[in-house]
């Protein structure tokens, strides 16, 4: 790509390394998402939402097994269904090999849709951008929430106790409020996530040349749609 194709004050970061576009997405995301948009790269983000929950899971095993064995008791006796210790046993088997294969896949296509979703705005809303570079944005951003994996399984190791509530969320400073709609909401704020979507937005601000106020206003009524969900689950989890 030749220098005469970019603007007089725009700089081409179409060959940035992919150990600066990584540690980019952290120290200096505008840069990132300007190489992103002249050069979308897409494989490293779609493999790295794969991996970020296997991960997870591998790395917390036990203590993820004793979460998911409670879940499973209390959802049973919710339900009036009694089963035997051996069914139980069963069941977390069957429940450990679809989390270890199906997480990865499940999180993959969570993140094609929701591309899908934020590209589907930008045309709305008459910006420009491709799918791929809407992708290559939503994919490196992923780079933050591998951050709070790692926080994550760190402080399950130190702890022995597996959760679906991050510490640096809101909800873990309101325990006693779990089942509420305001404690499902409260998980989404959480400092890795909020962090996560300013960089999707500065991502998105680029590619699609709409406003700063526009996306940050699509991308905060994402979140807070997201947050309303987070609530009602959390509700009916507990119903």
């Amino acid at each position: 790509m030749n220098e005469s194709n970019f603007g007089e004050n725009q700089v081409d970061y179409s060959k940035m390394s992919f150990i600066k576009r990584v540690i980019g997405v952290i120290c200096f995301p505008g840069k990132v998402m300007q190489s992103l948009e002249q050069k979308p790269r897409v494989l490293f983000g779609i493999l790295l939402t794969a991996l970020v929950p296997l991960v997870m899971i591998l790395s917390t095993l036990p203590m993820y097994m004793e979460y998911t064995r409670g879940v499973l008791e209390s959802t049973y006796a919710k339900m009036n269904i009694e089963i035997t210790e051996q069914q139980l046993e069963q069941t977390l088997s069957i429940s450990q090999y679809s989390s270890i294969i199906g997480g990865p896949i499940g999180a993959v296509i969570m993140l094609l849709i929701y591309a899908l979703v934020i590209w589907s705005i930008i045309k709305i809303f008459k910006g420009e951008g491709k799918f791929k570079q809407v992708l290559s944005v939503i994919g490196y951003a992923t780079v933050i929430s591998a951050l709070s994996t790692i926080v994550t399984i760190i402080t399950t190791r130190l702890t022995g106790v597996f959760s679906d509530v991050s510490f640096t969320s809101i909800a873990s400073l309101i325990p006693e409020m779990k089942g509420s709609f305001i404690y499902g909401m409260s998980k989404m704020i959480e400092v890795f996530t909020i962090w996560q979507y300013a960089v999707i937005a500065i991502g998105i601000t680029t590619v699609s040349k709409l406003s700063k106020k526009k996306v940050y206003i699509i991308v905060a009524c994402i979140f807070a749609l997201l947050a309303v969900y987070s609530g009602i689950t959390e509700v009916t989890a507990m119903s």
